[in-house]
């Protein structure tokens, strides 16, 4: 099975076709009906959860340090108070550097083990179950890791790289992610798809708009587990939201669906036999990237943990290093950033976007064109923000979040490009594929962020900002390969005139849900 099996032509509906086989989207009359309201529940769902992930960052790194602080200075029962400024030396920041670098990496290496398999059962028995599943193992890491963090004393710290294991109940993050993304993709028409991203972006952005912003408030003023325990109670609240969305699972006819799993009770119940269904369906649906564009675009997702990593957690540790802040007065710098990343994706991108497709331009790109040249200039964009971030004085650093949070739109824009290659049954087993990139992109992000921080810390003065130079150099290999997109091997718009394949001319697509 490839991404052409079932190739619509430009006269076949993408969405409502598949939609005739498929169990209604309300099942409960509270259940939420169009596809609108869909998407605002599941962008509520992303700003409660982004903002309980938010609200940990700061107080969770500063935690750390203190402990690490404590230990490097001999004061293992933790009586007394050490000056947050103590705590500044290379070999403890080094070593919180590693420990939430490899966090990252052993995060990404369950998520890259067990998402793919979930997210075929998504394909099986629905978004609703697999996302249930995801959350209770999201929160076991949770709970686990302010465990250690409260027990420090008799529990090495150092344990904490190894909480992420909890997530192989659901596979993590990504797991969640690929679920609420496939959802939108059920049940928005493709003209609609690319602002249903970017809401949902837009939602993961303003959580970790408002979550440092609290958590720093609550530092300055009470304890940093303040925030940690109010990111715990956020996650029930987030997961209620969700009750009131329907299941989008199309159900195909029998006959049609080559991915069904034999009903034999003993095949079900065998390891062996899963295991072996679950590497054919991997390999079919890396079968999906035998065109070349759509294996660059999916290929740009490999440095978005990196970015996120550098501008989320690394960042408030190596600005809180390099000029003396407080963790909890460097917390504040995120929602700065996060104010710039909301306007860009509320205001400037869909600006943009209507200006490309307006019917007064002289000549109107296609959706998927639109999206390429906006995906192309937002990693350009990325290339001199990171630079400047890497600059040796606080006005440089303030100049280079504001020029790298203006490329922001970058994810959501690729995510959307995606869908031109793929037809409407792959997407799920597509946006899997994206997180088990960005699982693979998330093994070395934190270690080489690690890495080049303790080399700059060795080598001084400007050296300190080689982490954001290496960031930079990543962007640049991703605008490196936009530039050899090709939109003529996009399944949507094959059958149309050579103008509208270069992506120039208006599609005509009545496409409901």
């Amino acid at each position: 099975m490839t991404a052409n099996s079932g190739m619509p032509s430009e006269a076949t509906p993408l969405l409502p076709e598949a939609q005739q086989t498929k169990r209604p989207y309300s099942t409960w009359r509270f259940h939420v009906t169009t596809p609108r309201n869909i998407v605002l529940l599941l962008a509520l769902n992303i700003l409660i959860l982004a903002s309980a992930g938010g609200l940990t960052v700061v107080p969770q790194t500063r935690l750390l340090e203190d402990i690490l602080c404590h230990r490097f200075y001999g004061d293992i029962k933790g009586l007394s108070d050490i000056d947050e400024s103590m705590c500044k030396i290379d070999s403890i920041q080094s070593e919180l550097a590693y420990i939430n670098g490899l966090t990252t990496a052993v995060e990404a290496v369950v998520g890259l083990t067990f998402a793919f398999p979930f997210g075929i059962l998504a394909d099986k028995i629905g978004r609703k179950p697999v996302y249930m599943i995801s959350m209770v193992g999201t929160v076991l890491y949770l709970t686990s890791t302010m465990a250690i963090l409260r027990f420090w004393r008799i529990i090495p710290v150092q344990l904490i790289v190894f909480c992420s294991i909890f997530q192989v109940i659901g596979g993590g993050t990504q797991v969640v992610l690929a679920v609420l993304y496939s959802i939108a993709a059920d049940v928005e028409s493709s003209e609609n798809r690319a602002s249903a991203f970017f809401l949902m972006s837009l939602a993961s952005f303003s959580g970790n708009l408002f979550g440092p912003l609290i958590s720093s408030a609550l530092m300055e003023v009470a304890s940093p587990w303040v925030p940690l325990l109010s990111a715990i109670a956020l996650v029930p609240i987030g997961v209620s939201t969700f009750i009131f969305v329907p299941e989008t699972l199309q159900v195909k006819d029998s006959d049609d669906d080559e991915d069904s799993i034999h009903e034999n009770p003993s095949a079900m119940s065998s390891i062996k036999s899963q295991a072996r269904h679950t590497l054919t369906q991997l390999l079919e649906s890396f079968a999906m990237l035998k065109s070349p564009s759509l294996a660059i675009v999916l290929l740009s997702f490999v440095v978005q943990m990196s970015l996120f990593f550098g501008k989320s957690t690394f960042f408030i540790q190596y600005f809180s290093k390099r000029f003396g802040w407080t963790l909890a007065k460097t917390g504040y710098l995120l929602s700065y950033r996060g104010i710039i990343s909301v306007t860009v994706l509320l205001l400037i991108l869909p600006g943009v976007s209507k200006l490309l497709l307006s019917p007064s331009l002289p000549f109107r790109f296609s959706a998927a064109k639109k999206d390429l040249v906006l995906a192309q200039c937002s990693a350009l964009l990325m290339i001199f923000g990171y630079f400047f971030i890497g600059g040796p004085t606080v006005p440089v650093v303030f100049f280079g979040i504001v020029v790298a949070t203006l490329g922001d739109g970058l994810a959501p824009l690729s995510r959307s490009l995606l869908t031109a290659y793929i037809d409407p049954q792959h997407t799920s087993r597509m946006y899997t594929l994206v997180g088990i990139v960005e699982a693979l992109g998330s093994m070395y992000a934190g270690p080489a962020l690690a890495g080049f921080f303790t080399v700059g810390m060795r080598w001084k003065g400007l050296w300190l900002g080689l982490p954001y130079f290496w960031l930079a150099f990543q962007c640049s290999l991703v605008a490196f390969g936009l530039c050899f997109v090709n939109l003529r091997s996009a399944i949507v718009g094959k059958s149309v005139g050579s103008e509208e394949e270069e992506g120039l001319a208006p599609r005509d697509r009545n496409v409901n849900v």
